[in-house]
C-alpha cells in the first residue's frame, strides 16, 4: 500500500508539472491581451492565448488597446538549427584562428627586433641545410664515379653471366646513389619551405611593426645569440 501512495504521488506531481508548464507563456501575458497569428490556410485566429494552430510561425500579442506587444517567434525548425550550428561553428574556427594568429603575432615581436634579424636567422637555417646539401652531392658524385669503375668491370662479363660479388657490388651502389639523391631531393625541399617560411614571417613583421606594433626590447647579449 505504501508503495502505490508513493506511486500515486508521483503521478500527480507530474500532471501538476505538465500543467505548469502548458501555461508557462500565457502566464506572462497582461489582463486583457490577445493574441492574434494566421495559421497555414491563411485564417486570421485572435484568442486570449497562444493559438496552437500557429506553433509554427510567429503570433503577435496584442494589448488591449490594439497596439503590438511583442511578437513570439516560433521554435527554429530542424534545418535552421543545423545552419545555426554550422555557423556556430564557423564563429569559433574563425575565433581560433584569430587567436592563433595572434600568438604567432606575439612570438613574432618577441623573437625579433628588426628585420635584419629574421635575414639572419634565414641565412643560419639555409647554412645548415647546404652543408648537408653539399655533403650529399660529393657522396653521390663519389658513387657515380664508383659505378663507372662497376661499368667496366663489367664489360669481361659482357658474354657472360656476372659473378655474385659484382652483383651484390652493382645493387649496393644503385640502393646507395637513391640514397643520396633522396637526401638532396628532401634538403632542396626543406631550403625552399625555410625560405618561404622566413618570408612571410618577414612580411608579417614589417605589416605589425607598420600597423604601430612594438618589438620587444631586448639586451645587447640576448640579440647576438
Amino acid at each position: 500500500m505504501v508503495f502505490e501512495h508513493r506511486i500515486h504521488m508521483w503521478t500527480l506531481r507530474a500532471l501538476v508539472l505538465a500543467t505548469l508548464a502548458s501555461c508557462a507563456s500565457v502566464a506572462t501575458a497582461a489582463p486583457g491581451d490577445l493574441f492574434m497569428c494566421t495559421d497555414s490556410k491563411g485564417k486570421t485566429i485572435t484568442s486570449d492565448r497562444p493559438p496552437p494552430e500557429c506553433a509554427d510561425r510567429p503570433i503577435k500579442e496584442l494589448r488591449s488597446d490594439g497596439s503590438l506587444r511583442r511578437v513570439i517567434e516560433p521554435p527554429p525548425t530542424a534545418e535552421q538549427r543545423a545552419q545555426k550550428a554550422a555557423e556556430d561553428r564557423r564563429k569559433a574556427e574563425e575565433e581560433g584562428r584569430r587567436r592563433d594568429q595572434a600568438r604567432r603575432d606575439r612570438a613574432l615581436l618577441e623573437a625579433y627586433a628588426v628585420e635584419q634579424d629574421i635575414e639572419q636567422a634565414r641565412a643560419r637555417a639555409v647554412e645548415n641545410r647546404r652543408t648537408i646539401l653539399d655533403r650529399a652531392r660529393k657522396r653521390l658524385d663519389d658513387l657515380q664515379r664508383e659505378r663507372k669503375k662497376l661499368d667496366g668491370e663489367a664489360e669481361f662479363f659482357a658474354k657472360r653471366e656476372q659473378p655474385d660479388k659484382l652483383k651484390r657490388a652493382y645493387d649496393t651502389n644503385a640502393g646507395m646513389i637513391q640514397g643520396q639523391e633522396k637526401v638532396i631531393a628532401d634538403t632542396e625541399a626543406e631550403m625552399k619551405r625555410i625560405n618561404e617560411r622566413f618570408e612571410e614571417e618577414r612580411k608579417r613583421f614589417r605589416e605589425l611593426v607598420q600597423a604601430g606594433a612594438k618589438p620587444a626590447e631586448r639586451s645587447a647579449s640576448s640579440a647576438t645569440r
